[in-house]
């Protein structure tokens, strides 16, 4: 059993009009039947900014059975998300195998919020062996 969690991070010019796209987007994914739907997905309010000061934040998480790695499929699905939302920067953590994944928007401009459809994504083999930092 693998669980999958992470958050997306963006920011623009007008707040509400980023959150009203984003919002949009999300509505639209399945309820349940895939890999990514409805529900994994929360918005922090961008207007309380002692959750958000600098950017909005999509955060999810999910469990899957019978899940070791994570599988080329979920990229592709989450991939496809990505490709409908505004976004700068997306985090993913995959706690069975310890798969970390970072994606980076090419081009973000704070003043036209339009679907982000060119990126580099950037693999981690593993989050497990951090170095413990002493206190």
């Amino acid at each position: 059993m693998a669980i999958i969690y992470g958050y997306i991070s963006s920011s623009a010019a007008d707040d509400k009009a980023l959150s009203d796209f984003n919002k949009a987007v999300l509505q639209r994914l399945p309820q349940y039947g895939s890999y990514i739907c409805r529900d994994m997905f929360a918005m922090l309010p961008f207007d309380n900014r002692a959750l958000c000061k600098y950017s909005h934040i999509i955060h999810f998480a999910a469990e899957y059975d019978e899940m070791y790695v994570m599988p080329d499929d979920w990229l592709e699905e989450f991939e496809s998300l990505l490709s409908q939302l505004y976004w700068n920067h997306v985090n993913v953590i995959e706690t069975y195998s310890g798969n970390r994944f970072v994606w980076r928007a090419d081009e973000c401009g704070l003043e036209k919020i339009s679907a982000i459809t060119k990126w580099n994504r950037i693999a981690f083999e593993s989050y497990h062996y951090l170095k413990e930092i002493e206190y």
